[in-house]
């Protein structure tokens, strides 16, 4: 980016001394040519053996360069571009032409009449440098597993609100994912593979600048200069234990040097709406299906409650809701006030509603708003430059009252200075400030307002009646107070560079941030009043009489605050000396890293608030609860790497890094952790060069590397004694109790983690055409899990180093430019990976894996032999029917018993499923606490595999136009509720897809008979591949439409750069999910919770369309 300004800007201040050199150095060579030719014969003969040559300049994206050099090699005789890009002049038959201009890379083409030229970018080249860990390398000599992220295209042409989502499917191996659309959420990232370590998070290292940022969303997009990807251990290594899984590199623009003044300026407005709605069955017929539901499981049912036991249906409620529906649908003329008799009615004792509500349209907006602006100032003399950069973000959340809203606010600010040939300095502040708003949780933090929502069946009313509400949903969010959440992230960072005698660099740099995060919420269930519907009401003088507060004041009255404060320190001493000796290249680096880190963390909730427009502790009366915790860690690493390189031909590169860290007990601190690397490019030998432009460079290349993992509690080695309150009363009070203390072993230490990678780098066609192909295999041995004793020990067992997993995988990334005559450029990429994670050694070896697919996060479950994601289950082999059964209704002989997997004294009919009966024994059963799994088999997996990405990129004069693809071809997820598993509870929805029900005259259908569940995946629902979700995608990320104005119009206006566009995100999505919920959502709540059962019930992903420009000066 700071390169695209600095060219932009010499081309625009220099223009008019471009022409006038022109035209002077034009006018001359006319003059001598009329001075000589009437006397100089030999002159007219050369003439008549020149050619006239009309040379177009462009750049990538289709657009004239003016000043552009044009000069026949070998000879002064050249020209400049004009304001067209364009320059003519006379070579000599065959001269070679060599075409240059400041920030592109020079090109030498045969000369023809007509021709056009395109100069790349310095940083479009494989001679461009790649920033990997405390350095950077050119391209062609990477050894190790290292990806460079396009970010003109990944970042800079798209409407980014954060750079993790911006990220996803750009870079092989490198897997988002997020667990719902909420506004301001963070993604989570993973380097090749979901699990590294069962043991922390396996997230891979984060900098930026080189200091480490937890939450990547903090980082304004537009700040970024560069993202490096380390994939494999001998990339990683040099940052040793906390790059155990990865690194992610990130370089901001806040040392680019610049000559003058250059202002930028960017914005996008947008809008957003769900990607997918649900779409529920109208209300008569979810009705009708959950009573058939019931009478099928309790014979001589004729009517039922709902979940909680308030609205009760029958057959003549159902009848009355058909007949409503056919004649007024939602009955939206009549507004929201409900009418007795006509929209609900009392009868037999029971509340019964007839009218029914399109819940999701009343609490989900249609369309959410967006905004994002960015401002950067650069300047500078050469020799000191700074760089402001400032940015704001503005998002509406998806809820219709009361709703949500993200604000984000960044400051990064710069000054570089050379102070003389031998020293430089740089200092820098980066600030960052988060407000998330959202109504108070009236529930609890797994049951979010979105849970409430889904959770009804349309005939809840979201009407008055003698206008006063209900209660439901939307009262509770109507009322509910404000929450917030406030992240502020600031980082201090000072360095400076050394250069005491040729060809040694000395860097010290030192960083302070911090990671403040403060939340705040209070219950105010005195302002929430409605008829409390949620107990049955025989009578509307019971439901008059229900109106008021109905939250429990001794339950949500109450102030909570809450703060966490990370601090780190971050000091980093590297020498680098680099030298080259002919066809020797030699590069030797060495250096320290101290880092400490310390987290505090307090809570407290007090009840009894006396005014709720005054949140605070101290106005509350009542109890009060509070807690606190503080915790450190340290880390201290030497490391060195030796670079050398043949030719540019043989490359070699050793890595070691000596790594000490807090979190081990002090004689097992300290650990040596190696890395090499090897690199060959066969194209540069001379029996290759025959192959050129086709074959442009073909290198092979292998890593090997161990690094150390700490990332697995910060006081494990330490015997420890818990705390509680305890639930005994002694004196009125109750009392303190202290746990058992904790076993440690003394041999406890780092888990290792080693990686071979094979790659292979090769272009084609004059590098038009790009492959990377890396094969890899990632192992983490000692891994910390406790051993199976017997219960006699009398304390929990001691945690050791006893576990290995083994990830295998590949990546493939192909790319291909190229550059038509008319100056249309064209470009895709595309990338592909997978991976597979087996327990290899474990010492619970007694039970299979977990029943379901909750295995991968979940340690006590694994087995060696296990593949983490696995879904264990049943197979579903076809519906009974009637002629399964005799007369008596009792299951004719022959087919396996299911007693085993039904509820006890089910009663089998026709509709329900037979499974496969895999061991061949007469009966069905699930094993799970022996090594004989029944008629268990793995039925899917439920990490995602084979993601794959696909960018379309165009230019045409001045026009652009981008399309990037992102999926995943193979994921399967179980999953529980009403929105996978039609009747899974009482009383909640029915969507569409669940009148495919088995009857006898619907045998082909996709579902069982209905039947009352009662949450229990059991029965007709026990974890089996028939009602796998498929959660496989391709999905449209983004389209964009641009157009940059010529510059010939903007410099009349000194503006250098003025670009147009229109963006859409997930603009659609082709999927294998039956129900309406999007295939990238987790299986984990916003919250970080798991709950199946609630599967789909989160905050809507979104789509986007939006537009914007970007403005350079």
């Amino acid at each position: 980016m700071n390169e695209d300004r600095k060219k932009r800007g010499l081309a625009n201040g220099k223009f008019f001394t471009a022409v006038a050199i022109c035209a002077l150095f034009l006018g001359s060579g006319n003059v001598m040519a009329a001075q000589t030719a009437s006397d100089d014969s030999q002159g007219v003969q050369e003439q008549m053996q020149t050619i006239s040559v009309t040379v177009t300049v462009v750049d990538t994206k289709g657009e004239p360069i003016i000043g552009a050099n044009v000069i026949e090699k070998g000879t002064t005789n050249g020209g400049i571009t004009d304001l067209d890009g364009v320059s003519k002049l006379n070579v000599k038959p065959g001269a070679i032409l060599q075409v240059s201009f400041v920030g592109y890379t020079t090109q030498e083409v045969k000369a023809t009449s007509v021709m056009k030229v395109v100069l790349k970018d310095d940083t479009e080249l494989l001679d461009e440098v790649v920033v990997v860990g405390y350095g950077a390398q050119k391209k062609v000599n990477l050894t190790g597993a290292v990806a460079s992220v396009d970010v003109n295209k990944t970042i800079d042409s798209r409407p980014i609100t954060d750079i993790g989502r911006a990220l996803q499917g750009a870079v092989p191996g490198l897997t988002i994912t997020t667990n719902s659309g909420e506004i301001g959420g963070a993604p989570t990232i993973k380097i090749r593979g979901s699990i590294g370590s069962p043991n922390g998070d396996s997230k891979p290292l984060i900098l930026v600048d080189n200091v480490e940022v937890t939450d990547i969303s903090m980082v304004n997009p537009d700040d970024i200069e560069s993202i490096s990807v380390l994939k494999d251990a001998a990339s990683a290594s040099i940052y040793g234990a906390r790059g155990a899984f990865g690194v992610l590199l990130i370089t901001t623009k806040s040392r680019s040097k610049h000559e003058r003044l250059s202002v930028k300026y960017t914005n996008n407005f947008a809008w957003r709406t769900p990607t997918k709605t649900p779409e529920q069955l109208p209300g008569w017929q979810q009705a009708d299906i959950n009573l058939q539901g019931v009478i099928n499981q309790t014979k001589g049912s004729t009517a039922f409650y709902n979940v909680v036991g308030n609205m009760r249906v029958d057959a003549t409620h159902v009848q009355k809701m058909k007949d409503y529906w056919d004649k007024y649908g939602y009955g939206d003329q009549f507004g929201r006030e409900m009418e007795l008799g006509r929209d609900f009615e009392f009868r037999d004792g029971g509340m019964f509603f007839i009218r029914t509500w399109d819940w999701y349209d009343e609490y989900i907006k249609d369309w959410a708003p967006q905004q994002n602006h960015s401002l950067s100032i650069n300047g500078g003399n050469g020799k000191t430059n700074y760089n402001i950069a400032l940015g704001y973000l503005s998002q509406d959340g998806m809820m219709k009252v009361n709703s949500d809203n993200y604000k984000r606010y960044n400051a990064n600010i710069s000054l570089n200075s050379e102070l003389n040939k031998y020293v430089s300095i740089r200092t820098g502040v980066m600030f960052t400030r988060s407000d998330y708003d959202k109504p108070f949780n009236y529930n609890t933090d797994l049951y979010d307002p979105m849970y409430y929502l889904y959770r009804w069946q349309p005939m809840m009313p979201y009407g008055t009646f003698e206008g006063k509400e209900f209660r439901n949903a939307l009262t509770e969010q109507k009322s509910a107070p404000i929450t917030t959440k406030e992240r502020e992230y600031l980082r201090l960072t000072g360095g400076a560079t050394i250069k005491p005698i040729k060809d040694l660099t000395l860097d010290i740099d030192v960083a302070y941030s911090s990671v403040e995060n403060r939340y705040k919420k209070y219950g105010t269930p005195s302002l929430t009043s409605g008829y409390e519907i949620f107990t049955a009401r025989p009578s509307v003088e019971a439901l008059r009489d229900s109106y008021g507060s109905y939250l429990s004041a001794a339950t949500y009255d109450y102030v909570y605050q809450e703060t966490g404060r990370t601090e780190n320190l971050t000091a980093n001493f590297v020498a680098t000396y680099a030298k080259r000796w002919g066809d020797h290249d030699f590069k030797a680096m060495a250096g320290s890293s101290l880092e400490k880190s310390e987290y505090e963390y307090y809570w407290a909730q007090r009840k009894g608030l006396l005014d709720p427009a005054k949140p605070e502790l101290n106005l509350a009366t009542g109890d009060q609860t509070t807690s606190s915790s503080h915790t450190w860690w340290s880390v201290a690493g030497f490391f060195g790497r030796l670079n050398y390189s043949y030719k540019d031909r043989y490359m070699l590169e050793l890595n070691g890094r000596y790594d000490g860290s807090s979190r081990f007990p002090s004689g097992n601190r300290f650990g040596f952790f190696p890395s090499m690397s090897a690199g060959y490019r066969i194209s540069e030998e001379p029996f290759m060069q025959s192959l050129k432009p086709y074959l442009s460079t073909l290198k092979i290349r292998g890593s090997w590397g161990m690094i150390g993992n700490q990332d697995v509690g910060t006081d494990r080695y330490i015997s420890t004694l818990s705390t509680s309150v305890d639930s005994w009363i002694i004196d009125g009070k109750k009392v303190q109790s202290t746990q058992k203390p904790t076993i440690v072993s003394s041999t406890l230490t780092w888990e290792k983690v080693t990686t071979l990678d094979l790659g292979l780098d090769a272009r084609f066609f004059n590098d038009a055409l790009g492959v990377t192909f890396d094969w890899y295999n990632r192992t983490t041995s000692d891994i910390l899990t406790t051993a199976n004793l017997p219960a006699t020990l009398g304390a929990d067992a001691p945690y050791e180093n006893m576990g290995t997993i083994q990830t295998k995988g590949w990546e493939l990334a192909i790319d291909y430019r190229h550059t038509f005559k008319n100056g249309l450029h064209f470009g895709v990429t595309a990338s592909v990976a997978d991976d597979k994670t087996e327990v290899t050694k474990w010492t619970y070896n007694t039970k299979i894996p977990s029943y379901g697919a909750t295995g991968w996060w979940d340690k006590s479950a694994y087995k060696e032999g296990m593949v983490l994601g696995d879904i264990w289950g049943l197979q579903f082999d076809r519906f009974l029917t009637e002629d399964d059964f005799n007369a008596d209704g009792s299951l004719k002989a022959g087919l396996p018993d299911q007693t085993k997997v039904f509820p006890a004294g089910y009663q089998f009919a026709p509709g329900d499923v037979l499974y496969k009966d895999l061991d061949n024994n007469g009966e069905i059963v699930k094993q799970t606490n022996t090594n004989d799994k029944g008629d268990l088999s793995v039925i899917g997996n439920a990490l995602p595999r084979l993601q794959f990405g696909l960018n379309l990129d165009a230019a045409w004069k001045g026009f652009d136009i981008s399309m990037f693809f992102q999926g995943v071809a193979k994921r399967k997820l179980w999953a529980a509720g009403n929105q996978v598993l039609p009747g899974f509870t009482t009383g909640e929805p029915f969507y569409k897809g669940a009148e495919d029900y088995w009857t006898p005259e619907n045998t082909d259908a996709f579902y069982p008979r209905p039947m009352d569940y009662k949450q229990s995946a059991s029965g007709n629902y026990s974890v089996n591949d028939r009602y796998l979700l498929n959660m496989a995608y391709l999905r449209l990320k983004t389209f964009t439409v641009g157009y940059s104005l010529p510059k010939v119009w903007l410099s009349k206006f000194k503006v250098q750069g003025l670009r147009v566009y229109f963006t859409g995100e997930n603009l659609f999505t082709i999927d294998g999910v039956k129900p309406a919920i999007d295939p990238e959502i987790g299986i984990r709540t916003a919250s970080g919770k798991s709950d199946q059962r609630n599967f789909g019930r989160s905050y809507p992903y979104q789509k986007t369309v939006s537009f914007g420009i970007q403005l350079s000066l």
